[in-house]
């Protein structure tokens, strides 16, 4: 097969067959370059939106089982989900130019773990039984006893209310003395989504692998705090998910030289030529020149687009519009996490 599916970076000189079977059931291996490696297999999977959810679940565990095994025997960057590259000469592309942040990234999280925390209450219905005995809760139920049935409907809303911002205020004082907790034994924490009520907090860490007793120790500290009112989960220890998950971008060769026309620059710039070109655009294409024409705020929103597409291609002093490396342009990136992601 001619298709690469990306499992993540590590570091190693030395091309590896891996008894470890990824997405189809091919399995893994690794193609170096200098001191560092892609984790790859010979799969194409399709995972596209229109998969239902359950095969585009399917594949996502299969994925995170599979980076999970390689994180065995040595330390790996992940890479972003249903990362394909198009065959082995990609793959050789993406690390030979971007060695350094690979590397980077491989130092940085070096003998570095992620543990995923989940707190919960343990009897949620006997926490709303609790909140619902408060005065202002109670209150208001007495307010409703003589209450007409339209009042009757307000109070109830009222009281649904007062309950939330009560529970609310308990979980956020709850999670951050989790966090508090917890942060002077990490370098670092990832808040994800807070699926329901009675999840008090949904939280990854980012710690040096020497610290994983000490973590896990505090975690029963705050059970025994709480009185055993809390329910604790720790998943762990992960590959750095939260933390430097590494994604490819490729770049649109059209929306590169729509850019350098709009520019009117030549097939080979210094990046000072560009910002030079650019003030001297901004000056003249600026609205304000424009009071009565109604497109010239779309024209100065178009050069500034383009502005961003072309300091973003151009990552040296120097670079080149030629056809073919416009083509070849690739990058590799940490991404950007949003909380609910995982």
């Amino acid at each position: 097969m001619d298709g690469k599916y990306l499992y993540g970076f590590v570091q190693t000189a030395h091309a590896v067959q891996l008894d470890i079977a990824g997405i189809d059931q091919e399995m893994l291996y690794t193609v170096p370059h200098r001191d560092i490696a892609a984790v790859v297999s010979d799969a194409i999977p399709i995972i596209g939106s229109d998969l239902p959810r359950e095969a585009v679940f399917s594949c996502l565990t299969t994925h995170q089982a599979a980076i999970e095994a390689v994180m065995e025997r040595y330390e790996i960057i992940p890479a972003k989900f249903a990362t394909v590259l198009s065959g082995v000469d990609l793959v050789h592309q993406v690390l030979k130019t971007e060695y350094h942040p690979i590397r980077s990234s491989l130092t940085e999280m070096a003998n570095r773990i992620e543990m995923d925390v989940v707190v919960l209450w343990r009897d949620p219905a006997g926490l709303f039984k609790k909140i619902a005995a408060m005065p202002q809760i109670d209150d208001i139920k007495r307010q409703m006893a003589d209450a007409s049935p339209d009042r009757c409907q307000q109070l109830q809303i009222q009281a649904g209310k007062q309950v939330k911002t009560i529970l609310d205020s308990m979980n956020a004082s709850c999670a951050k003395e989790v966090i508090d907790s917890l942060t002077p034994l990490s370098t670092a924490c990832q808040p994800h989504e807070v699926k329901n009520d009675e999840m008090i907090l949904n939280c990854a860490f980012l710690l040096d692998r020497h610290r994983q007793d000490a973590f896990e120790k505090e975690i029963d500290v705050l059970d025994k705090q709480y009185d055993n009112r809390l329910t604790c989960r720790i998943i762990g220890p992960l590959p750095p998910y939260s933390f430097r998950t590494l994604e490819i971008e490729r770049i649109d060769p059209d929306v590169v030289e729509n850019a350098r026309v709009l520019f009117s620059l030549g097939k080979t710039v210094t990046n000072l030529e560009i910002r030079a070109r650019y003030r001297e655009l901004a000056k003249t294409l600026h609205p304000d020149h424009f009071p009565k024409d109604k497109t010239a705020q779309n024209r100065f929103e178009l050069l500034n687009k383009a502005y961003e597409i072309l300091k973003a291609y151009c990552r040296g002093n120097t670079c080149s519009f030629a056809p073919e490396d416009i083509q070849n342009w690739i990058a590799v990136k940490p991404m950007t996490y949003a909380a609910g992601m995982r």
